[in-house]
């Protein structure tokens, strides 16, 4: 499954947009790639980097960009500088409207194209980070 990126939309090239990536990477420690929704798909996003750290990349789906942003980087930002660590089942709040549970991924090489394409040699593993809504859905 390919990634969806807007600069290659604006015409940029693959090869320009990962480059763009690894950029990211090396200046914070990691980067979130964004992928567009589709009919039947819900947008979604995730880390790239932390597994070159021997850390799972995160994954969150359905949120708005700049929600899936902060908590993605808030989440990166503690396992990567602070060692906090996330297994699955585990369970938390974001906020009083917000609570997480931890699921493991089975497939992240399926699912995280550009984590892929930039560190082929690292062991990859992902969380995602599965949201409930206010109603409690």
């Amino acid at each position: 499954m390919g990634d969806a990126m807007c600069g290659m939309c604006d015409g940029s090239t693959r090869g320009a947009e990962l480059r763009k990536m690894m950029d990211l990477v090396e200046r914070y420690g990691w980067a979130i790639q964004f992928v567009e929704g589709e009919k039947v798909r819900a947008q979604w996003a995730y880390t790239v980097g932390l597994a070159r750290h021997g850390l799972p990349e995160f994954v969150v789906t359905g949120l708005r960009p700049e929600r899936a942003g902060v908590l993605l980087n808030d989440t990166a930002h503690g396992v990567l500088c602070h060692e906090e660590r996330w297994d699955p089942g585990q369970r938390f709040r974001v906020s009083d409207r917000m609570r997480i549970e931890v699921v493991k991924v089975s497939r992240p090489d399926a699912h995280l194209g550009t984590a892929v394409a930039l560190f082929p040699d690292q062991p990859l593993q992902a969380l995602q980070l599965v949201w409930c809504d206010g109603r409690g859905r």
